[in-house]
């Protein structure tokens, strides 16, 4: 025997006598014995460890309780005096020994291995390679005998977890075991090795937190947390015609309503004009609320309300295809409990939406029934092949690091209370982005750890502790919360969809919403978590590599409404700014995102203290030069609620705006700033404009039918004397307010409003009665006391029809302001004429008329309007129209031998300042003027050679202008210079243009 010794490795030796020594056979325990003195005499005689020669003098009671607690005495011996041997050890016993002996030794070898596991520093042996050797060992024999010897086991692992810094190690082993076996799970289904590592990896997560909770926790959490920065692909989705993204047709100011439409009416049908094509197409899209809406060129059966449309009480749901959302909708219809009486807030909206996860849905609406969408009809529906290749994309699970930490800590979390009351607003924050994922597992795991987290931190203590109020309330909403959860099992809590520049506002936000709200109230005694969980959601929607779940987190910072920095308003304008350097179709989607998040923060805000943040107020001013007109209207809503929380009556306001009015380089001293470094470099001049007010931005709104309602609203309310350093040239201020708000107000004295319902009828006239009001105390504070009185008749009720209404107004506008601001104002009928709602149609040419018969009209600008308003002449309004052209041929005539026009009343380019708006700023330079009132203003030059000269489109243009001004209000903010803001909204730079 002394022989084979040297051809033996040891730890097979000692194998081999630890498993011997509990033999029934008793020579054989004997032998064993015999066998360790040898080896203790032939290799460790000369170690000098104390206590080595009671090898020698081992003796073994006959009972096996005797010889089982002698192994386990003799393996902890043997470890504390050769520690060196304990990596070997474990691998000889956990790989050869384990499957080589029956299920009795099995257990004693078990056992006996709790002492040589406590030797092992998993961090230590990190480097050389043992600790992944040793890993994957445990894991097999949890594997293996985890339900056979579930005590032992949990010894092994809880052994392991007594040295906090072994935590590390083994979390990330599971974790990239997790990973791996994933990989190599070929099937959709959950099967094999991937099915395997579930059962074991939760299991031993649970083991190493029943021993070092806090650590376990952290380490996960930590792993947990690294979702905000994983890559993300942007799903590939097909698109019907350049220019549009996911379905969406992006309108834009320059191209005129429609456009798409129009040229293709007008190439079949060449004898109709694009106006009379216009009014063909937007004329039947007026829906029952009396809203607006406008119908894109790319998507067809989809109509599109603007955002102060009026949401729909219930929605009809037909699934078309089965998909794994089921029922979602049609239970938020009728649920009872946390979140009963939850709404969509789309609008009026019949859309089809495809879904990365789910089937297609036909969502009907009560006001979208003449322009409904069919199953297989439409011209960009998607075929069977694309079908069948999207889902090809999805055979094959796919999990991240955060994934896997997520579904580990859900288990944890039952048993867990106060160790994960620090990292709630993380858990709460991702477990909420994860609830639409299109892995089953994750979802399924998603619910199970908001369910543990309910019962856990909130549940068990109502139970044991009776901290509720009399009713039981607390206790009951915990528990309808966590049965609508549990209620859930088995499909997404809300469809995975992504808004748009047309669709902003979505089904799913609003079941995201009312759940956080839920969530809040549930967990009352977390007092600070709508403010933590708010700053989380914040960082994750400002620096979320994923655009989906960026998009996600500012519908849950909307939904926590906590209080708002300063900071916080620069750090999103910062995120608009980058936004803008790509305006490619989804990244206009999130720019709305950002734009509601900023609406939420200012309704959020004490009134007094807007006035701190002016920057809201000039950042509003930048993207309202945007060519984009839903981006425009979101940037109105943001501007509506500014202006009703400042006071214009107050010089402070005033001169607080002016003093942080952005300025270019050289009203600072020369000090160039961050974003004006970056602008320059894109922009052909670096000068910015001089300001000339809000006002022409806003009626810039009035040209479109998407805008136009809120433009209406945001008039309404800078309808004040007040301000004309704010809102605009104090010379044609009133002039232009009154122009564009005189067509609205005729409208509201039209008989064809009687189909609209009788409340917003009434709330459309009462709102007309307080502007009319407004305008006449402003006319009063300019003395212009007759067209004050008329605007009071008006507000009393006592003006019946449109004709009186113009006929009291046009021959006092015209003698105060004409002829000499006459072309401002035609300009600015004219494009309303062309552009804005076909329900304005007949009002503007009643006010060219009366406005015509009473002041002359210089034959260099008649070629223009004849253009615009002869094409109508083949229309339903050839009455009105011919009456124009008529009036129009006699103010000509009548301009023959009467008082020359003033000196700089009509320049060269008088025709096509017709079309050109107010602008609110007066271009310095040429190359940053254009036609379409961006806000860069003409000046006195023609619109179009403007355009002409810089050889940029409207479209680019509107961009740099916006991008200029608002990199200007961003450089006045001390925040700039501070931080670094390149990890802003990541995910905008791989996002590729159309």
């Amino acid at each position: 025997m002394c022989q084979e010794i040297p051809k033996c490795e040891i730890q097979r030796l000692l194998s081999l006598i630890l498993y011997k020594v509990v033999d029934p056979n008793r020579q054989i325990r004997d032998d064993a014995l015999q066998m360790l003195e040898t080896l203790s005499v032939r290799e460790w005689a000369g170690d000098g460890i104390e206590g080595s020669g009671s090898y020698r003098a081992a003796v073994v009671g006959n009972l096996p309780d005797s010889y089982q607690q002698f192994q386990y005495k003799l393996s902890c011996k043997l470890a504390k005096d050769h520690p060196e041997l304990s990596q070997l050890l474990c691998e000889e016993i956990m790989q050869r020994q384990l499957d080589a002996v029956d299920i009795i030794a099995q257990h004693q070898v078990l056992t006996c291995m709790a002492p040589w596991i406590e030797n092992l520093n998993f961090w230590k042996l990190k480097d050389s390679g043992w600790s992944e050797r040793l890993l994957k060992s445990l894991y097999y024999v949890t594997w293996r005998h985890g339900d056979q010897f579930p005590d032992e086991i949990e010894k092994l692992w809880s052994t392991i977890a007594s040295k906090p810094r072994n935590i590390s190690p083994v979390l990330d082993f599971l974790i990239t075991k997790g990973i791996e076996d994933c990989d190599s799970n070929a099937s959709a289904e959950i099967s094999g090795a991937f099915a395997t590592y579930f059962s074991v990896a939760k299991r031993v997560s649970l083991y190493l937190a029943r021993i070092c909770p806090q650590r376990t926790i952290d380490h996960l959490v930590y792993q947990l947390a690294q979702r905000m920065l994983e890559d993300s692909v942007e799903p590939v989705v097909p698109s019907a015609s350049k220019g549009e993204a996911n379905g969406n047709f992006v309108l834009e100011f320059s191209q005129g309503p429609a456009a798409a439409q129009i040229s293709t009416v007008v190439d079949t049908q060449p004898h109709m004009s694009p106006l009379l094509v216009r009014g063909s197409l937007d004329g039947p899209l007026r829906n029952t609320s009396g809203s607006l809406s406008w119908r894109t060129a790319g998507v067809t059966g989809r109509s599109v309300s603007g955002p102060l449309s009026p949401m729909p009480p219930e929605l009809n749901i037909v699934p078309v295809t089965a998909g794994r959302s089921g029922q979602l909708l049609p239970a938020l219809v009728n649920m009872s409990g946390p979140l009963m009486g939850v709404r969509s807030s789309t609008g009026s909206l019949r859309s089809r939406h495809v879904s990365r996860d789910s089937g297609d849905y036909l969502i009907d609406t009560p006001n979208s029934g003449e322009d409904g969408l069919h199953p297989g009809v439409g011209m960009h529906g998607v075929s069977a092949k694309e079908l069948q290749s999207a889902l090809q994309g999805h055979q094959q699970h796919s999990l991240t690091h955060a994934d896997i930490a997520l579904i580990l800590l859900a288990e944890i979390a039952y048993e867990n209370d106060e160790d994960f009351r620090e990292h709630l607003p993380l858990l709460f924050h991702v477990t909420f982005v994860s609830m639409d994922s299109s892995e089953d597992i994750v979802l399924e795991h998603c619910q199970n750890l908001l369910v543990n987290l309910l019962y856990s931190l909130a549940g068990r203590h109502l139970e044991l502790y009776e901290v509720e109020n009399n009713d039981g309330e607390n206790k009951q909403q915990v528990v309808s919360l966590i049965k609508y959860v549990q209620s859930k099992r088995g499909s997404m809590m809300w469809e995975n969809e992504d808004p748009t520049v047309v669709r902003s506002e979505l089904p799913s936000a609003a079941l995201l919403s009312a759940l956080v709200q839920s969530m809040v109230d549930a967990i009352f005694f977390q007092g600070d978590l709508r403010e933590t969980w708010g700053a989380e959601a914040l960082k994750w929607a400002m620096e979320c590599t994923a655009r989906h779940l960026a998009c996600r987190s500012h519908q849950i910072y909307r939904a926590l409404r906590p209080s708002v920095t300063s900071d916080t308003c620069v750090l999103l304008l910062k995120c608009l700014h980058r936004c803008l350097g790509n305006p490619a179709p989804p990244v206009l989607g999130f720019i709305m995102e950002i734009l509601l998040t900023l609406q939420v923060m200012v309704e959020n805000m004490e009134p007094e203290k807007v006035i701190l943040y002016p920057q809201l107020f000039w950042g509003c001013v930048a993207m309202m030069h945007t060519d984009f007109v839903h981006v425009y209207c979101q940037v109105l809503e943001l501007c509506s609620r500014v202006i009703d929380r400042l006071s214009f009556e107050d010089q402070t306001t005033e001169n607080v705006l002016l003093s942080s009015m952005p300025r270019d380089e050289l009203d600072t001293g020369g000090d160039i700033g961050d974003f004006q470094r970056i602008e320059s470099l894109a922009s052909p001049s670096g000068n910015l404009p001089a300001f000339e007010g809000l006002q022409p931005l806003v009626l810039k709104g009035l040209m479109s039918t998407v805008s136009h309602g809120v433009s209406i609203e945001v008039l309404s309310r800078i309808t004040v004397h007040s301000c004309d350093s704010i809102f605009g040239d104090g010379e044609t201020r009133l002039l232009m307010h009154i122009t564009g708000l005189l067509p609205w107000l005729c409208l509201q004295l039209s008989k064809d409003t009687v189909t609209v319902p009788a409340l917003p009828l009434q709330q459309q006239w009462q709102k007309a009665c307080s502007v009319a009001n407004n305008i006449a105390h402003w006319c009063r504070a300019k003395s212009l006391d007759g067209l004050a009185t008329v605007f009071v008749i008006y507000a009393h009720g006592e003006i019946k029809s449109i004709d009186t209404l113009l006929a009291c107004v046009s021959p006092l506008m015209c003698n105060e302001w004409f002829p000499k601001h006459s072309a401002l104002a035609f300009g600015h009928l004219l494009q309303l004429l062309e552009k804005g709602p076909v329900e304005y149609q007949r009002v503007i040419l009643l006010t060219l008329k009366s406005l015509l018969q009473h002041t002359p009209m210089d034959a260099s600008q008649s070629p223009r309007m004849y253009a615009i308003v002869s094409q109508l002449v083949e229309s339903s309004l050839c009455f009105e129209a011919l009456s124009v052209l008529e009036a129009l041929l006699q103010s000509c005539s009548s301009l023959t031998g009467s008082h020359p026009p003033e000196p700089g009343s009509y320049d060269n380019g008088a025709d096509e300042k017709l079309l050109a708006p107010q602008t609110s700023f007066k271009a310095r330079s040429g190359p940053l003027q254009y036609a379409m009132g961006s806000g860069f203003g003409t000046g006195h030059m023609p619109a179009a050679q403007g355009g002409a000269e810089s050889g940029i489109p409207s479209r680019e243009v509107a961009l740099q202008n916006t991008r200029l001004i608002l990199g200007r209000v961003l450089d006045n903010c001390a925040l700039v210079r501070k931080r670094d803001f390149r990890r802003l909204v990541p995910f905008v730079t791989n996002i590729g243009n159309p």
